[in-house]
């Protein structure tokens, strides 16, 4: 569709990536085309997680919901162990028969940093030769694995390489330059390689200095966003309600050791200041910093403890649990369609001008740069 050749491919040994590269290749008429597979490139491994559906496996397993949650989005938390007796055991799978023993121990259970260290040395050693020849490469993959390799191309933080989503089914295109850096499909494509940009760009993922351009249809890269979107609500529910449960245990446990004041906050309520200060300190680490339910949680709090001070008055110092469970529904409600469409059309953007003056004053100061550098 748009005319993308492809010189050599690369995919894991797992049977839906396996699939989808050779029906890309045939529907593109280039069956022909060599494909290289391995087992590095497979999805990372979530132990004893694995085959388990990702919104039930904390009850089924009666692991936190939120750590679930943290195991599957933090770059350096791992899931448990897989052991020899799970029905997903692959110790005596053939595709995994030439692994170490040591390689095969580690497989047992990944955190995002084990699967990057199983997934870079592939990429260094095969893909950017081959890459370096000259030849055009599709890798097929896994999400965890298409967001290790964009960590690596964009030069992405652990911090903000966890904020990434990596929509499913949607062709993504990196232009590199000489030295593999990815060149600016906002800027460099059009005004430096004079090549006309097509596709869609991710204003939400631009900041954390993504360059990568996904090719397809705007409705359904939008739908995927929604619904990825709606589900980031729900977990930040759980963390809204994990949180409203620790500041009533500790309420009550403050309350048995005040000799005067025994049982005052009762098993059902929660202190309205103990449970501002509680979501700004989780806020405080910049993964849940943005969450759209903690901000707006964090705003409603502050709104209640500021009527407290205007008016003197003791209203809102408490919030019985019944309460917040209500508060956070309607937040979640009243937030839901307020996400602002994240993908920009490369085609049909309207600041070509301005772009093109961005283009040339960066190219000014370069040159200023260098004089400087030369004096």
């Amino acid at each position: 569709e748009n005319g993308i050749e492809i010189d050599h491919a690369f995919t894991s040994v797992l049977k839906r990536a396996s699939f989808t590269t050779n029906m890309c290749l045939n529907m593109a008429g280039q069956h022909w085309v060599p494909v290289t597979k391995t087992w590095r490139l497979n999805e990372r491994h979530y132990g004893a997680l694995q085959g388990y559906n990702k919104d039930t496996a904390y009850d089924e397993l009666n692991i936190d919901q939120e750590l679930v949650m943290e195991m599957r989005r933090s770059y350096a938390t791992p899931p448990p162990r897989m052991e020899d007796d799970h029905p997903y055991w692959h110790g005596h799978d053939r595709r995994y028969s030439k692994l170490t023993d040591e390689q095969l121990e580690r497989s047992r259970a990944e955190s995002l940093r084990d699967a990057a260290e199983r997934i870079m040395p592939f990429f260094n050693s095969v893909i950017v030769p081959s890459l370096r020849e000259g030849n055009r490469c599709l890798v097929v993959s896994h999400a965890n694995t298409i967001r290790t390799l964009i960590k690596q191309i964009d030069n992405i933080s652990d911090q903000d390489i966890k904020q990434l989503s990596i929509p499913t089914g949607i062709p993504l295109i990196y232009r590199l330059d000489r030295n593999l850096k990815p060149v600016d499909p906002n800027c460099e494509l059009e005004f430096r390689y004079m090549v006309q940009p097509k596709g869609y760009t991710w204003a939400t993922s631009r900041q954390h200095g993504f360059h990568g351009v996904y090719l397809g249809d705007l409705e359904r890269l939008q739908d995927i966003q929604k619904k990825r979107d709606a589900t980031s609500r729900w977990w930040q529910r759980v963390i809204l309600r994990n949180i409203a449960k620790q500041v009533n245990e500790e309420d009550i446990v403050e309350d048995h050791q005040c000799f005067h004041n025994p049982h005052f906050h009762g098993e059902n309520i929660v202190e309205t200041k103990h449970l501002w200060w509680k979501i700004t300190q989780k806020m405080q680490n910049p993964e849940f910093g943005n969450m759209l339910l903690l901000v707006r949680m964090k705003e409603f709090l502050e709104s209640l403890l500021a009527y407290r001070r205007s008016r003197k008055t003791k209203t809102y110092r408490y919030i019985p649990l019944e309460a917040y469970e209500k508060i956070v529904e309607k937040i979640h409600l009243d937030s839901a369609g307020e996400v602002v469409d994240p993908f920009v059309s490369l085609e049909d953007r309207a600041d070509r001008e301005f772009r093109q003056r961005r283009w040339i004053e960066s190219l000014n100061a370069d040159k200023e740069d260098s004089h400087s550098l030369i004096n």
